[in-house]
């Protein structure tokens, strides 16, 4: 037996070293249980080196296999077979990883900064000429190795690194905000309700409302006698503004025609007196006709046929009067979504419900929940959401159907049964303040926005992978057709980041707010100005277009002393690995506390509204405009609320967005710089010219055109047998393979409308099944992919399983022709 000795030298005791040295310097960002590696130390690891990654990867995967980034001396990963067989000098291998140690320098801008780690690492000052020991640098962000502090002082100094070094502190700080005390919570609260009462809708507003549904009634019920109109939208919701749309919708009977409806109702308001500008918007996705009611200037949306809007908003306006904080929290995340321009579809931005699922997602998964999930009220479990439906609303419950396709015949198949919205035991009441807190750091770093799915069915987490949604910007899930994105009008990257940076931003504001201000803004009262120390709620009212000639932010000293003494305004860039940000700060240990906020000198109001591209703040006396005004001009927003605790909270988009400028995004186009209205892309904004009359010798040219096109690029009668061939190769071969197996062409290789060498379209069936039910298709295109493998003629064989319909891709070296198979395709029907 070898001796016990020379345990410790053996290989596998050096990589059991290394898996525990792994727990060592993991990365405090990477705390996500469901998400991250971590090797245990009580099994044997496996021949790669096996580190914790503070981005997260599934078990079983170490970090290394996809960045190549090794620990240890060069020469030894080189020799390491010959280690193994003869065993030679094991004392120098234990000399050297004694003396080598790993370094981390992905928070690192500075020399300082690195030099200060090395010392930490070696335990005392640290000379860099004259220290013997073997320092390696890490970077994780940017997935650098350094051997010598040479190289990792150069690292540091690209930009890039620089960037995403920033961002890290800046997550840092975020993370390490301490909860809200409870005069801050007090004071924020009636702040919040302040803008409640000042912007949101009242009852006065909703009889209004009312109102103008019977005079559309009165006008449009003698033309359409059969037909119900109904309000809905932020008009019963209660989550609107007071200048908010009024939504009206009209159901018909199935003797109508949709497109007959909205023309009547076009044609008979353009006729009213009591309506003015009205027009037609048949463009969209639910066309409407659009006019302006006189006596109160609001405007009117009429649509026909409206359901899944309708049975949304009964569902909202339901759980509005049942539970009394859902209002205020979506009325001001609905404001401040309009101070901060995302809020606009035509822009690009979110439409204005998704703010109200984002609220009941949130309060069904906070801490001490404050609505139920439906999935588990019922009993089930995550695994069977794809069979369980929201039908409807009834007396405070929600209608569910669970439809159970897999299980036994024996059983009802289909399951009915209803929930109650709110819990039936109230739990006792959370502040206001502390809920919009906790709402802003749900959604700016513990939610995992572009890999989950924000659902109100369940408050289990719902990986866009159950539901085979691609991982990009924000997805919410429509609780009464579950496979629409309600999100998927935010389709630029660039308003997502931009999203996402407002959301930090007015977190890290109302998180961490400074009495300081408030203190200057009773010392000035003094001097002659009307304003004392005060619960402050400017609600400053911005127009949802965006003015482009608006001036760069330039603070005046006083007001940037505030601003930087009040510590509440920071420059946050989204993070470009999402993969952190959605982790809790129980684990995190920190140089810089996030009590007192001594790190903050890193965000230097001025550099970083300097360095910004641009603001629509306004002028420096703009920003102090509500400071000069004399008391008797003030209006009812901008007019202080004395408050015992002096916290000050300002509705502005210079606090949400920090000067960072909104994107304007084309919803025609999809591209940036430009709105609808000037794109110019738009078939409308195109003047024609009147065409000269068409003669017969231009006729005789324009025949002669387009035979010769037919004849240039038409397949010949060859090319045609030549995919017939094809097919039949492909389908004997695939029957040894995959037995029953059909092929069949589709597409442009047998409508004639195809050019040479078009693409090979082709659908595969099993004989004796009419349907893919039942069938895995994700697994059958993967054997099917494996299969094509093994033909000789093929090539660049692809299998691609997150499509709509999967296929799989090849092409064909003989003929030099590009095809996909795609199994029970419904256009081969069509």
């Amino acid at each position: 037996m070898a001796d016990k000795g020379s345990r410790k030298f053996s290989p596998r005791y050096r990589r059991q070293k290394e898996a525990d040295e792994a727990e060592s310097w993991r990365s405090p960002l990477g705390r996500d249980s469901e998400r991250s590696y971590s090797p245990k130390t009580n099994r044997r690891a496996k021949a790669s080196l096996a580190y914790s990654s503070p981005e997260g990867r599934a078990f079983g995967q170490s970090p290394s296999h996809r960045d190549r980034l090794q620990r240890g001396s060069p020469a030894d990963r080189r020799n390491w077979r010959e280690r193994q067989r003869d065993g030679q000098k094991h004392d120098n291998v234990q000399s050297w990883r004694e003396k080598s140690r790993i370094v981390r320098i992905e928070s690192c801008l500075t020399k300082k900064d690195v030099l200060q780690l090395c010392s930490e690492a070696e335990g005392t000052d640290w000379d860099l000429k004259e220290s013997s020991v073997s320092l390696k640098f890490r970077c994780d962000r940017c997935k650098v190795y350094c051997d010598d502090v040479s190289p990792a002082l150069g690292h540091i100094r690209e930009r890039t690194h620089r960037k995403k070094a920033k961002e890290l502190q800046k997550l840092t700080l975020l993370l390490n905000i301490p909860p809200p005390g409870r005069a801050q919570c007090l004071s924020l609260s009636s702040a919040l309700e302040g803008v409640v009462a000042e912007v949101g809708l009242n009852a006065q507003d909703l009889k209004q409302r009312q109102s103008i549904l019977a005079l559309v009634e009165e006008v449009l019920r003698p033309v359409l006698p059969d037909c119900q109109f109904r309000l809905y939208g932020s008009s019963c919701t209660q989550f609107g503004f007071k200048d908010s749309d009024v939504n009206i919708d009209v159901k018909f009977p199935s003797h109508f025609q949709h497109p007959d409806v909205l023309l009547v109702a076009q044609e008979h308001l353009s006729k009213s007196a009591l309506f003015v500008s009205v027009e037609g918007d048949f463009h969209r996705r639910m066309p409407v006709v659009v006019c302006k009611e006189k006596s109160s200037g609001l405007i009117c949306k009429v649509s026909a046929g409206n359901e899944s809007a309708c049975l949304t908003t009964a569902y909202l306006s339901e759980l509005a009067n049942l539970e009394p904080q859902l209002v205020p929290l979506v009325v001001c995340f609905r404001y401040w979504a309009k101070i901060c321009c995302v809020d606009q579809m035509d822009e690009g931005g979110l439409p204005s419900y998704c703010f109200a699922l984002m609220v009941i997602s949130f309060l069904q998964r906070c801490k001490e929940p404050v609505l139920p999930s439906y999935l588990e009220s019922v009993g089930l479990p995550l695994s069977k959401l794809k069979s369980f439906s929201l039908t409807g609303v009834e007396k405070g419950h929600v209608l569910w159907v669970y439809d159970q396709t897999s299980s036994d015949s024996s059983q009802d198949k289909v399951k009915k049964g209803k929930c109650p919205l709110v819990f039936k035991v109230r739990s006792p009441s959370v502040l206001l303040g502390k809920l919009w807190i906790e709402l802003l750091r749900y959604y700016s770093l513990e939610f995992q926005i572009p890999e989950k799915v924000i659902s109100v069915r369940t408050n289990s987490d719902l990986w866009r992978d159950l539901k085979d949604w691609p991982k990009k910007r924000i997805a919410i899930e429509d609780p009464f057709a579950v496979q629409r994105n309600v999100a998927r009008m935010l389709n630029s990257q660039m308003m997502f980041e931009y999203l996402v940076h407002c959301l930090k931003t007015t977190y890290k504001y109302f998180a961490s707010p400074s009495k300081s201000t408030a203190g200057k803004l009773s010392s000035s009262s003094q001097s002659g100005r009307s304003v004392r120390a005060a619960n402050h709620v400017d609600s400053v009212k911005r127009s949802p277009k965006v003015d482009l000639k608006r001036s760069r932010v330039r603070s005046s000293p006083q007001s940037a002393e505030e601003l930087e003494d009040s510590d509440c305004v920071i420059e946050l860039e989204p993070d470009e690995e999402e993969d952190g940000e959605d982790e809790e700060d129980e684990d995190i240990e920190l140089d810089r506390s996030g009590c007192d906020h001594s790190g903050d000198e890193i965000f230097p109001f001025e550099r970083e509204m300097s360095d910004d591209g641009g603001s629509d703040a306004g002028d420096p006396e703009e920003a102090a405009s509500l400071l000069n005004k004399p008391k008797a001009e003030l209006t009812k927003s901008e007019s202080p609320q004395t408050a015992p605790e002096g916290f000050q909270f300002v509705f502005s988009k210079r606090f949400f967005s920090n000067g960072k400028p909104p994107v304007l995004i084309c919803s025609l186009c999809k591209s940036d710089g430009h709105l609808k209205q000037d794109c110019p892309e738009d078939f409308k904004r195109v003047e024609l010219e009147p065409l000269p009359l068409m003669t017969l010798d231009f006729l005789q040219i324009l025949n002669e055109v387009c035979e010769q096109c037919y004849c240039d690029f038409a397949p010949d009668d060859v090319e045609v047998k030549v995919r017939e061939h094809i097919l039949q190769d492909f389908e004997t071969f695939l029957r040894c393979q995959v037995p029953g197996a059909k092929l069949v062409l589709f597409g442009s290789s047998k409508n004639g409308f195809g050019f040479k060498q078009s693409d090979l379209d082709i659908c595969m069936t099993l004989e004796g099944q009419d349907t893919a039910e039942g069938l895995d298709s994700m697994a059958v295109i993967e054997s099917l992919a494996k299969a094509l493998r093994k033909h000789h003629s093929l090539r660049n064989i692809l299998p691609i399983t997150t499509a709509k319909v999967p296929i799989v891709k090849f092409y064909h070296t003989k003929t030099g022709l590009e095809g996909d198979i795609s199994l029970y395709n419904t256009l081969v029907r069509e």
